[in-house]
């Protein structure tokens, strides 16, 4: 029986973050065993159907964007019914951290920090599509269409952040460091970014203080509800049903009784995420090869194909909001309850199947996880798709993600060896029993030998507290990422030499996603538009279902909900007044 779901319960250990809990998390799983077949109906006219609902907005999803976009419409006097795939509201936003991105934030205006328009719109220029950019253009390098989505992003983020805070549908504040300072973006150090600090926002939690995307759902799942669009769980929209002049008028849902058509008098919006669990789809769309991620189970892509079958146009269906996965966590289940979004520990380095080190190990998890798709032209090989976090005792003192508290059970994923020459062994081992998953790999026969050379030098910058190589722990978001422990005196806290004496250990790092960022094109306004970039009238999609303006960017902490939040509410206004 289908059922209005505003209550999401909550068992996840606070320092992990906000999360949906694991036991609803692993319920959601086998939302995604049982699909419908997907795809497109027309009807000679919205008269000739037979219609068992109507409403003048349907929307499709229960995450950031598609709540968005039902509070939007529901406050421009549209009826709006809300349809979730899964057996809980929230989908990914309900599991994720909740922080959103918005450029020139109403809390920035506040404080008196400037965010000039055309700094912030280059700023995003030249991360999202950093091969086009162009600092002298009127575009600055971009195409009309990407620059007018950027542009509108800025032009309406604060606006629909200070809506959704004075109609009570979502109150939200300015996120902080530990430090007690604004949160840095992610590439806060480029000239280009002239307002670096302030943008990331944060729902409020129920006291009213900094909240997760678990809050974000419950205040606009409850906004949406107390004024008559509760949403609708366990029920996932099979068909764009259209007229015969090309409008989309309505949906078929599946539930467990069966099928319904829903009229939708005035537009039909999704938000119903990516296709990071459709494997045929990330294996034919992504650039970079990946397992799974963060993604919701039921995040399988539906809009794709009835998008093409429409005849919509995609675009930018190889990116995805990417983040590094623990390899045998994601073999299991593809669906992760975390993504590794930084790596913990100061005496750790993270090396590929040579043993070099590839990045600086404290940087953003979007930017690390895009070395994994490093081609070896000569070798025909990926050298870094699998890596090592390798690490030792004192980097478990130390804390942060992916260590075990000191002194508890190892997890099984990490491989521990009293030696260099043992640790080595072990990982050749471990990746020898996943070999029916992943292939035949191994650690390259000089991997030793570059290893040791390595770590002596990654010993030397920790002693002079200057990385050479990939400046760790100088990026204002490595500091951001990783508080300092309080068992590191070298000049540098986020770098301590790695034993000379085992034990150590490694975890076996792999790509991975939040999840995906292609779809439909669409206007700033939120509608599809077919290949001759006419919009499909009736038809609207919002967050990681579309096209994303971003191309490979991460913008910040909240650089997926903030434009997901304002392209959502955008299209629920412009259904609305349709």
């Amino acid at each position: 029986m289908a059922r209005s779901s505003l209550d999401i319960e909550r068992d996840t250990p606070a320092e992990t973050g906000s999360r949906i809990s694991r036991r609803d998390f692993f319920k959601a799983a086998t939302a995604g065993a049982a699909t419908v077949t997907v795809g497109v109906a027309t009807v000679s006219s919205a008269q000739a159907q037979e219609w068992d609902e109507e409403t003048d907005i349907v929307v499709v999803g229960s995450g950031c964007a598609a709540l968005s976009a039902a509070a939007a419409a529901l406050q421009n006097g549209a009826s709006v019914k809300i349809f979730e795939k899964g057996p809980v509201a929230g989908g990914t936003t309900g599991k994720s951290g909740g922080a959103f991105w918005i450029p020139n934030s109403p809390y920035m205006q506040e404080q008196g920090m400037d965010d000039p328009r055309d700094d912030a719109i280059r700023y995003m220029c030249r991360l999202s599509f950093p091969h086009l950019y162009r600092p002298d253009d009127e575009h600055f390098g971009m195409d009309q269409h990407t620059y007018d989505m950027l542009a509108a992003f800025y032009d309406n983020g604060a606006r629909v952040t200070k809506t959704l805070n004075d109609t009570g549908a979502m109150t939200s504040l300015m996120s902080m460091s530990w430090d007690g300072g604004p949160t840095p973006d992610y590439f806060a150090h480029l000239p280009e970014n002239k307002a670096n600090h302030g943008r990331t926002t944060n729902p409020k939690n129920a006291e009213g203080g900094s909240g997760f995307g678990f809050d974000m759902v419950r205040q606009l799942s409850a906004y949406t509800e107390a004024n008559g669009a509760p949403v609708t769980t366990e029920t996932q929209v099979t068909k764009i049903v259209r007229d015969d002049e090309g409008r989309v008028v309505g949906v078929e849902i599946s539930d467990p009784d069966g099928t319904r058509m829903v009229r939708a008098n005035k537009g039909v919006i999704f938000g119903s995420g990516g296709f990071t669990q459709n494997t045929e789809m990330r294996n034919n769309y992504l650039r970079v090869p990946v397992r799974g991620g963060c993604a919701v189970p039921t995040n399988q892509g539906d809009l794709v194909n009835m998008a093409i079958e429409i005849g919509a146009k995609l675009g930018n269906m190889n990116e995805a909001w990417h983040q590094q996965e623990v390899l045998e966590e994601v073999l299991e289940f593809s669906s992760v309850p975390s993504g590794t979004w930084f790596l913990g520990g100061d005496s750790m380095v993270a090396v590929n199947r040579y043993g070099h080190r590839l990045y600086d190990e404290k940087f953003v998890y979007n930017e690390r996880t895009r070395t994994h798709l490093t081609w070896d032209a000569v070798k025909a090989e990926y050298p870094n798709l699998y890596q090592f976090m390798i690490f030792d005792d004192h980097a478990i003192g130390y804390g942060g993600m992916l260590m075990p508290p000191a002194g508890s059970d190892m997890p099984s994923h990490i491989i521990k060896g009293d030696t260099w020459e043992e640790l080595a062994a072990n990982i050749d081992a471990r990746l020898a029993s996943l070999e029916d998953k992943i292939g035949k790999h191994s650690l390259d026969s000089t991997f030793l030998e570059t290893l040791a050379k390595t770590i002596e030098r990654f010993n030397s910058y920790a002693e002079t507290g200057k990385d050479l190589e990939f400046n760790r722990g100088e990026q204002p978001i490595d500091k951001h990422f990783h508080k300092p422990g309080d068992n590191n005196d070298k000049p540098n806290p986020w770098m301590y030499p790695i034993s000379d004496t085992g034990p150590y250990y490694a975890i076996i790092l792999s790509a991975g996603t939040l999840d995906t960022k292609g779809g439909p094109v669409t206007t700033t306004h939120g509608q599809v538009v077919d290949i001759s970039d006419e919009p499909i009238e009736g038809l609207y999609a919002a967050g990681n279902c579309m096209a994303s303006p971003t191309g490979q960017a991460y913008f910040g902490a909240g650089g997926t909900l903030g434009p997901a939040l304002t392209f959502g509410f955008m299209a629920g206004e412009h259904a609305a007044k349709a």
